[in-house]
């Protein structure tokens, strides 16, 4: 079997790549060794907030876990407002791939979050960000919006320099898109059997009335479990999306998340990243890995989360405590104050773990916006190798101290190591499911797809198609036979968005000296076909490197005559 899938794949590299093709924004050297590159970005201002520029390797100490670690790169970064965009292609071909721009980027995704913010506050952000865009008309930094809602992430706009027209994209928004998921307010008493005139004669008709006032709390507590789960799947897939659509981009990228809360606490999550044995809500050990998986999509794409507040002012109540004791019942109103407080709290350890900010008790949003969009404009970026055997899972913390009178040093708090992979199948499928049903193209990947034609099949058309690999975007474990290992999915479905039809495979193979040059100078090709009636369809490819864990993804719309 191991031979026939050698020979299969040898089939696939044997068909050339285009004689010219556009260059995906990082280049793609061979990679085989299994040590992890750690990067640091570190911002360094003075006491006035200016930037503290010309420092060398010298000047910085990076601690890990509270060892020292040897600085393996080190650069000063000065960041340019360029706007992505992808090279130009012939009629038919469609790509994943960025335009490859000299020097780091400075980019700034804006997500307004629908599912758990409610709708005045919904509204409040949208004021704030229309104003910060019209104070912002002309300084051409590059800023994409997009929106969480019920069904998803979804794009107003992609990245422009214009803020105007990213203006006109959210004035077109219609105030009811993306209704909430979840209530963020405290709910309603449950109604009680305390006001019932208790007699011998309606004592059991009083104890059937408990049992199903009892029975509908559960159901209406299951309700709010489920709905806080998939608020908070919505809130991870989302932020993982943006990860994966935006690791090719070369520098520090600033994701301001703009939104009511998390539908998660902190405190939760450090106990199941550090696998205490203190209760935390079932729905959250469901989401585990996909909690980790987000930070480690996060700090690959090397992105700085900004969380924004959209409450503005809010003023806690006398009395309100971080943590409601077990015997001590607050007031509605405390409960809210504590449900805020939380809110902060985690909105600040998102912010610290990316070696973002967190803005919060401000009328002023604009100002929150325009710090973030600022922030990226100069940097130091600091890195050290995590050798092979030192592959302990868990949360690692970083620490980064400069030899500078008055430098005020900020970095991510942290990186998770993640832990081996005990289901490699369902991870794989989850991933590729996510870059499937994602608006935005995930980009770790370089990937071109074309059209090669049609033909008749029945009442439906063989619609033929290539997926190509350029050359060394493929990792091979040279350590294993040259293993190589790659899946490749296709899915149509219609405009209004119903699936149907689909294609993939999995190519695994130890390559021959001659396949495993053949894919260092000419890549990957890979054929399929769809088979569909006539008609215009949405048709999503994804390619993954198994080996490496990076994605590709792309759109190429198909309309097929009669």
């Amino acid at each position: 079997m191991r031979t026939l899938l050698a020979i299969a794949f040898s089939l696939l590299v044997l068909v050339p790549a285009w004689a010219e093709d556009p260059k995906p924004a990082v280049p793609m050297p061979p990679v085989t060794s299994r040590s992890e590159l750690v990067l640091v970005p570190t911002m360094v201002r003075d006491k006035s907030g200016a930037v503290v520029s010309g420092l060398s390797k010298g000047d910085f100490i990076l601690l890990e876990n509270g060892a020292e670690q040897k600085i393996a790169v080190f650069e000063e970064i000065r960041t340019s407002a360029i706007r992505p965009s992808r090279p130009p292609l012939p009629a038919g071909e469609f790509s994943n791939y960025l335009v490859r721009e000299p020097g780091s980027q400075r980019i700034t995704i804006i997500v307004m979050d629908a599912i758990n913010t409610q709708f005045a506050d919904r509204a409040y952000a949208r004021e704030q960000i229309l104003k910060f865009l019209a104070e912002v008309a002309g300084s051409r930094d590059p800023i994409a919006l997009l929106l969480l809602q019920r069904s998803g992430a979804r794009v107003i706009h992609d990245f422009t320099t214009d803020s105007t027209v990213l203006a006109k994209a959210l004035r077109r928004l219609q105030p009811g898109d993306g209704a909430p998921v979840a209530d963020n307010e405290e709910t309603l008493p449950s109604p009680t059997t305390s006001n019932l005139a208790l007699s011998n004669e309606n004592a059991q008709i009083a104890s059937e009335i408990q049992q199903l006032v009892q029975m509908l709390d559960n159901m209406e507590q299951n309700y709010l479990a489920s709905q806080r789960m998939m608020a908070a799947l919505l809130t991870l897939d989302c932020m993982q999306q943006i990860a994966r659509a935006y690791a090719a981009i070369p520098g520090r990228k600033s994701l301001i998340w703009a939104s009511g809360g998390f539908p998660f606490s902190i405190d939760d999550l450090s106990r199941l990243v550090s696998g205490s044995s203190a209760a935390v809500p079932s729905y959250l050990s469901d989401i585990l890995p996909r909690y980790e998986n987000t930070w480690r999509a996060l700090n690959a794409a090397n992105i700085a989360l900004y969380p924004v507040d959209v409450h503005g002012m809010v003023m806690a109540l006398p009395g309100a405590e971080r943590h409601i004791s077990a015997t001590g019942l607050k007031s509605a109103g405390q409960r809210i104050s504590i449900t805020h407080l939380d809110t902060l709290d985690t909105f600040r350890q998102f912010a610290e773990m990316t070696g973002g900010k967190a803005y919060f008790n401000t009328n002023d949003l604009v100002h929150a916006f325009r710090d973030a969009v600022d922030d990226s404009a100069a940097y130091y970026i600091l890195g050290f190798y995590v050798a092979p055997e030192d592959r302990k899972p868990g949360w690692r913390k970083l620490q980064v101290k400069v030899q500078h009178p008055g430098a005020q040093v900020r970095n991510r708090s942290g990186f998770y190591m993640m832990p081996e992979d005990k289901d490699k199948n369902k991870t794989k499928l989850n991933e590729i499911a996510l870059a499937l049903s994602s608006p935005v193209d995930f980009t770790s990947l370089p990937v071109l797809a074309r059209w090669t034609g049609t033909t008749p099949n029945g009442d439906k058309k063989r619609a033929a198609f290539e997926l190509i690999l350029p050359a060394n975007a493929a990792l091979v474990d040279e350590a294993d036979q040259n293993h190589l290992s790659l899946e490749f999915q296709a899915a149509a479905s219609l405009t209004t968005g119903k699936a149907i039809a689909s294609n993939g495979r999995s190519v695994e193979a130890h390559l021959k000296p001659e396949a495993l040059a053949q894919v260092r100078s000419a890549g990957v090709t890979y054929k399929g076909v769809l088979e569909l009636p006539p008609g215009e369809y949405n048709v999503r490819f994804v390619v993954r490197d198994n080996l490496s864990g990076r994605l590709g993804s792309l759109a190429a719309p198909l309309q097929i005559g009669p």
